[in-house]
């Protein structure tokens, strides 16, 4: 009984090591105990640190957790930020990709889905309209009406630009903050900055949108406070006025730009929305494209990409990205290394340098409190 004991104690230590991962990576090398001088040959279980929730629920938690103080501190304060950030303009806001062809959507409103007093149909014969009140979460949601109608390269192609077209629109804003302030963007800096932090989410038609906050601070970044002139409505105007006129050009020597709709909300008058919009964020840090194990990872092969268990909108969109990344033309977007994102090519929560701490400084800090507890010092190199 003592030594099943043992051995059910030993595994749970073996698991708590690991923090509890799906699949813990296996290390072999050499420790030594700093009490006693004893050097011994050991094993050590460690977590995969995989950030997505369909691989490992327990990695994806302190994945989440991290992200959301990522967040909450660039609202907020705290690890390093200072508390003063919390009364500087802050926006809350979404933009969209634009249509490459209609598809099935549910109202807020509890209207049907595309309602049409002319029941007409496509070129290809499919009803233009649907008169469905689609319930939230319904497999239907997302799907183009007439498959052969929705521009499935524009589509990938877009996800593949839309990185550079936020890196585009930041520039511009700051461009257009100068101008309304009479000054250049060398001045502005000498007055005011702007940061901020974006997490990309794709829809359930397959485009990536951006939902991002942005900041304004002053000359020293959050250590100082932004100039007068430089308020929430100021920012949103400028914002707002670039989002409409940005565009950028693709490898294929198309123009694409942000879609209709632009959501953006002034965090200022919006009291204790901080927390809940720190939530919303890190909760689509740890999705895969549909939220499954099946788009969790690069493909490997088109038949790999054919057999997936998942709606057929994705799937053609996946099999469009890795037809389009074999094209000479295209192939420097590497958009069969990125068919699981359907051609997105950016990370999926990014943010400028002074919006707030970085994961490398939350998990040194974890990593220090952690060694503090240990009593025997793994050999530095031995471990493999």
């Amino acid at each position: 009984m003592s030594a099943t004991g043992d051995r059910a104690r030993a595994l749970l230590n073996e698991i708590n090591g690991a923090g509890g991962c799906s699949h813990p990576i296996r290390l072999q090398g050499e420790t030594l105990n700093a009490a006693t001088g004893e050097l011994r040959q050991s094993t050590l279980k460690v977590p995969c640190k995989d950030r997505r929730a369909a691989v490992c629920p327990s990695c994806s938690r302190l994945y989440g957790a991290d992200a959301w103080i990522l967040v909450a501190t660039g609202l907020n304060g705290g690890k390093g930020v200072p508390e003063g950030v919390a009364t500087h303009p802050r926006l809350f806001v979404t933009v969209t990709a634009p249509s490459f062809g209609a598809v099935h959507t549910r109202r807020t409103s509890g209207a049907r889905c595309h309602a049409r007093r002319a029941h007409e149909c496509c070129e290809h014969k499919i009803p233009r309209w649907c008169g469905v009140v689609h319930e939230l979460g319904s497999d239907g949601l997302g799907a183009p009406l007439c498959e052969a109608c929705f521009d499935e390269r524009g589509a990938v192609l877009w996800n593949a630009t839309s990185s550079h077209l936020w890196d585009r629109t930041m520039v511009r804003l700051r461009r257009q903050l100068a101008a309304s302030a009479g000054m250049t963007t060398t001045e502005l800096g000498r007055v005011g900055q702007v940061h901020y932090l974006k997490v990309a989410e794709l829809q359930r038609r397959g485009l990536v949108h951006f939902h991002a906050l942005l900041r304004a601070d002053g000359a020293q970044g959050p250590q100082s406070d932004p100039p007068m002139w430089l308020t929430a409505d100021r920012l949103e105007m400028a914002f707002r006025s670039v989002v409409r006129t940005t565009t950028v050009t693709g490898l294929d020597g198309a123009s694409r730009c942000w879609g209709s709709q632009v959501d953006v909300s002034d965090l200022s008058s919006a009291e204790g929305d901080d927390r809940r919009i720190a939530g919303y964020l890190s909760k689509y840090a740890t999705k895969t494209t549909d939220g499954s194990v099946a788009f969790a990872r690069p493909f490997t092969s088109r038949r790999e990409i054919e057999r997936l268990q998942t709606s057929p909108h994705l799937r053609h969109l996946a099999l469009t990205a890795w037809r389009l990344g074999g094209t000479k033309d295209l192939r420097a977007l590497r958009l069969r290394e990125h068919a699981h994102t359907l051609g997105y090519r950016g990370q999926l929560i990014t943010k400028s340098r002074r919006y707030s701490t970085t994961f490398a400084s939350l998990r040194g800090a974890r990593v220090e409190f952690r060694a503090a507890w240990s009593h025997d010092d793994p050999i530095e190199g031995s471990f493999n």
